[in-house]
């Protein structure tokens, strides 16, 4: 997954984009709930306004940077 978030920062550059390892930081993965690997996040004006739960295509995850889905995946 993270070759294909990669590669649509590079392209999205308006969209700021962070990785996490879940097990150096074990206290966001309690804040954000996060139950599987790979998650996506979106966070807007400070709050989670969608997320994603395993692999999906490079254009979904553009979309989802975008905001463009709107239901999670």
């Amino acid at each position: 997954m993270r070759p294909v978030v990669s590669e649509v920062a590079e392209q999205e550059t308006d969209v700021d984009f962070y990785y996490v390892d879940v097990d150096q930081n074990p206290n966001l993965v309690d804040q954000f709930g996060i139950k599987s690997i790979p998650t996506l996040i979106r966070i807007q004006d400070g709050k989670e306004s969608n997320r994603s739960l395993g692999f999906i295509p490079e254009q979904q995850v553009k979309e989802f940077a975008r905001g463009e889905i709107t239901d999670d995946t």
